[in-house]
């Protein structure tokens, strides 16, 4: 299984908002959170509207993520484990997010049941 380079989750763990790309024609990307466990990188959806990029992952399958200058092609699936590593996943969140006190609402909020349901990994193509 590929894997994303040192380089690039180092760019995902150190930027606040990283940008995907899915979706049959879409030429832009949508800034969202994206944490990394154990060099997996996974992001949430945090209202999971029907023209979202969570939902057109789900549907498409392939993207793209945006860190910094770097664009890889990726695959958006939601995680077979999600159950054993949610906490881990948190916890990213938290250390990530919680430094700004402004934030600390919306990890709250990323915790929750509904949106940990709404939780995407990201495998490199």
């Amino acid at each position: 299984m590929k894997k994303f380079s040192k380089a690039f989750l180092k760019c995902i763990a150190d930027t606040s908002i990283t940008s995907v790309r899915v979706g049959k024609g879409r030429t832009k990307f949508t800034g969202i959170w994206m944490v990394e466990v154990d060099g997996r990188i996974f992001a949430r959806s945090y209202i999971g509207a029907e023209r979202s990029w969570y939902k057109a992952f789900l549907t498409d399958g392939e993207g793209d993520i945006k860190c910094g200058k770097d664009i890889v092609p990726v695959r958006g699936i939601k995680p077979a484990d999600l159950r054993e590593i949610t906490d881990s996943i948190n916890k990213a969140y938290e250390r990530k997010y919680s430094v700004k006190e402004h934030n600390k609402k919306w990890v709250r909020g990323l915790v929750e049941p509904e949106r940990v349901a709404r939780t995407m990994e990201f495998i490199p193509l």
